[in-house]
C-alpha cells in the first residue's frame, strides 16, 4: 500500500510517518535530522550530555533544545518536519513549549495528560501541534477545549493504542486482558469526533497511530472492513515507525 502525502499547516510531508521520541539520548539531533532528510516527522529530545544535567537537568534541558532543534533542521536539509515531545506533566511544561517555538520547531506533539493550554503557548508561532488521545472522550474534551478556548483544533492528532509504548492511558487491567479490547472500534469513534472539527474549520486533521500494526495497510484495512467500506477520506499513516487517519 502507497502512503500519500499530507499537509501540516501548509508544510509538505512526502511520507506520512513520525518517529517518535525516545528518551536516554536515543532521539536526538543526527536521528532526529536523518530521519527528517527522508521527508518524515521526525522528534529530537536533550540534554543528557550537558555537564550540569545531574545536577540541574531543566536547565541543561532548555539550553540544549535549541541547539538540538537546529542541528536537526540543518542536517535534514529543509526535508521532512523536526518535532518535539513534550509530556504535559513535565515541569516547566510552558518553558519547554516556548523555548522550542522560539528555536524553530516544525511539530509540538504533547500528551501524558491533556494539553489544554498548549494552543496558548503557541500563540504567534507558524508550528503544528497535536494532543496523544487514547479514547473517544479525550478526543472530544481536548478538542472542543481547544475550538471553545482557543478558535482552534489540532493540526493533527496521535491515537496511542493498548500496544503502544510509552504513558498510556489504559488501566492495568484493561492491559492484562489486552486480547479482549475492541480498540479498532474507538479509532471508529475518535475519526468520528474529530470530522466535526475538520468541518468546521475547512481543514483535514491527519490521525497517526501508535503502535499494534507493523505496516500501513493493517489499521485502515481492519476499520475499514468494519465500517462496510474503506476509511474514506481519512490516511492512514504512522507514529514511531508504525503510521496516519
Amino acid at each position: 500500500m502507497l502512503m500519500k502525502p499530507v499537509q501540516l499547516r501548509g508544510k509538505h510531508l512526502s511520507l506520512p510517518i513520525i518517529q517518535g521520541g525516545m528518551g536516554i539520548g536515543i532521539s536526538r539531533c543526527r536521528l532526529a535530522g536523518a530521519v527528517a532528510k527522508e521527508g518524515v516527522i521526525s522528534t529530537a529530545q536533550v540534554g543528557y550530555d550537558e555537564p550540569d544535567f545531574r545536577k540541574d537537568p531543566e536547565a541543561a534541558n532548555l539550553r540544549a533544545l535549541p541547539r538540538q532543534i537546529r542541528k536537526a533542521k540543518e542536517i535534514s536539509g529543509g526535508k521532512g518536519l523536526v518535532g518535539v515531545n513534550v509530556m504535559v506533566v513535565t515541569r516547566l511544561y510552558a518553558d519547554y513549549i516556548r523555548t522550542v517555538c522560539e528555536a524553530g520547531v516544525d511539530v509540538i506533539i504533547s500528551g501524558a495528560g491533556l494539553p489544554t493550554d498548549l494552543p496558548e503557548y503557541v500563540k504567534g508561532y507558524d508550528v503544528a501541534i497535536a494532543p496523544i488521545v487514547s479514547s473517544e472522550k479525550s478526543a472530544r474534551v481536548i478538542l472542543k477545549l481547544w475550538d471553545r478556548r482557543y478558535h482552534r483544533t489540532a493540526d493533527f492528532l496521535v491515537i496511542e493504542g493498548p500496544r503502544a509504548g510509552g504513558h498510556l492511558g489504559f488501566s492495568n487491567e484493561e492491559l492484562a486482558d489486552i486480547g479482549t479490547l475492541d480498540y479498532d472500534e474507538e479509532i471508529r469513534k475518535i475519526l468520528a469526533v474529530k470530522e466535526s472539527y475538520e468541518e468546521k474549520y475547512g481543514v483535514k486533521i491527519p490521525v497517526f497511530v501508535a503502535g499494534g500494526d507493523v505496516y500501513p495497510g493493517g489499521c485502515e484495512a481492519r476499520v475499514g472492513a468494519r465500517r462496510g467500506r474503506h476509511t474514506g477520506g481519512h490516511a492512514i499513516c504512522g507514529y514511531q515507525g508504525v503510521r496516519c487517519l
